[in-house]
């Protein structure tokens, strides 16, 4: 007697059924990957555009009101990748911190631009109880004063600060990679503690009809109580694995539901059988065609590149201030006392930089434009050995896939049902047949590792050449 193999897990076909649910919410989940793709790709504000943060904020307000994303609606159908970052830039707590940084920049914006306000001075002299003439009386004055900025000291600050706008821009993008990758890499790990559980839920199956097909055997007296025993320490290790996989299905979703700010009815989030297919970096020739992607994308070599830039401005202000500013007064003086009772006045005041010229505040500035210039060599080091790692990894773990599932998983699902066949007809003990029920076993957990290495790998690669 012999069973009826069945398609292993990894090469299961979607059924009807869930096909007619893709096609049902087709039109929402592009609405939402819509959304997301605008957020993904920030670009640098430009003057009369709306502000960085409002723009994110209203962006992640449109994937909610795409999706209809409430709680219960998230826990209601497994979740796509896409869908799982959309939920994580409207909810990430995270996120909406990195945006104070921007929110700063953009207050010293304002503050650089801001032109010195006039002083209104008004002043008595010569008070007495009591003077000489009765029409004589105290003079009084009323003037106006205004410092005036040289040598463009106010536009280098407007640059500067613009400069540091850009920057903290570059720092936010930046943070959206780092936490895309966690929340991707989550998303990867729930999705293999799934697969695993679906893996040895159906091997616990197979053993288990093995077990009833066995029983039929031993009532008539075809193998031995103790080849029957066997089988049934076998099913019991299998139910054993389901349990310990339960477990680690409620970590992945725990580790998953904390980047979208943990919502309802997490106990029965699930994600998509979706792993990143193996043409995803096609467009990158190879490790040096990557090196470039990421030289120009990477937010924080922008960032770190952007603050040269202010650095050397810096330099250029601090100089500036070497040319004192210029104070002028005018106003009015009112003097009973005088021959001219009524008349103008006008000063100017310029401080003289005899003895102290700046020296050492642009001496820090140099320092400080030397050190930007050392940050942006050093990140250049990391970005080419992040590139580097990551393009490797991924051309290895791609390899280690399509190997899987070109030769590994048909030879082991045929030596698996070749034990049964060979054990039914007596060609074969018990331990060759429990032996290769383990290697298929070990097998599919393995495929299942391979996939979830490539997807790793793909994450990595992604954050390496500075992709959200």
């Amino acid at each position: 007697m012999s069973l009826s193999p069945q398609a292993p897990p990894p090469l299961r076909r979607l059924n009807s059924l869930h096909l007619k649910r893709e096609s049902l919410s087709a039109f929402r989940v592009l609405l939402m990957e819509t959304s997301v793709h605008r957020i993904a790709k920030i670009s640098r504000r430009r003057d009369g555009c709306k502000p960085f943060e409002t723009t994110l904020a209203r962006l992640g307000l449109l994937i909610l009101l795409h999706l209809g994303l409430s709680a219960s609606w998230a826990a209601a159908e497994p979740l796509s990748e896409s869908q799982v970052i959309g939920l994580f830039y409207a909810r990430n707590l995270s996120l909406i911190s990195a945006e104070f940084g921007l929110e700063t920049a953009q207050a010293q914006k304002v503050i650089a631009a801001a032109i010195p306000n006039p002083e209104l001075n008004l002043y008595s002299q010569e008070l007495a109880p009591n003077y000489p003439i009765s029409s004589n009386g105290p003079v009084i004055y009323v003037s106006v004063s205004q410092l005036i900025e040289t040598a463009g000291k106010r536009r280098l600050r407007m640059e500067n600060s613009l400069l540091g706008e850009q920057a903290a821009e570059s720092d936010l993008r930046d943070a959206i990679r780092i936490l895309t990758q966690a929340v991707r890499r989550a998303y990867y790990d729930l999705l293999l503690a799934q697969e695993t559980m679906d893996a040895t839920q159906e091997q616990s199956r197979h053993v288990q009809r093995l077990v009833e097909v066995q029983k039929k055997r031993f009532d008539v007296g075809d193998i031995s109580e103790r080849d029957l025993t066997r089988i049934k320490i076998e099913a019991l290790k299998a139910q054993s694995d389901i349990d310990k996989n339960s477990a680690q299905i409620v970590s992945a979703r725990s580790q998953l539901a904390v980047f979208l700010a943990w919502p309802e009815n997490t106990a029965s989030m699930s994600v998509k059988d979706q792993w990143p297919e193996g043409k995803a970096f096609d467009g990158l020739k190879d490790e040096v065609s990557a090196m470039n992607a990421a030289m120009e994308r990477r937010p924080d070599l922008l960032a770190a590149r952007t603050r040269y830039t202010q650095a050397k401005h810096g330099v250029d202000l601090a100089k500036a201030q070497r040319i004192p500013d210029v104070k002028i007064t005018a106003g009015f003086a009112h003097d009973l006392g005088n021959y001219v009772q009524n008349g103008a006045t006008l000063g100017l005041s310029v401080p003289l930089p005899l003895f102290y010229r700046q020296e050492g505040e642009i001496a820090q500035a140099g320092i400080r434009s030397n050190d930007a210039e050392l940050r942006v060599r050093q990140t250049e080091v990391a970005v080419r050995s992040e590139v580097s790692t990551a393009f490797a990894a991924w051309i290895s773990a791609n390899t280690i896939v399509k190997r899987f599932e070109t030769e590994v998983m048909q030879k082991a699902t045929h030596i698996r049902d070749s034990a049964e066949i060979a054990y039914t007809s007596g060609s074969t003990d018990i331990l060759d047949l429990i032996q290769a029920q383990r290697d298929y076993r070990n097998t599919i957990l393995d495929y299942y590792q391979a996939q979830a290495n490539r997807a790793y790998a793909y994450v990595d690669l992604k954050m390496a050449i500075g992709e959200e």
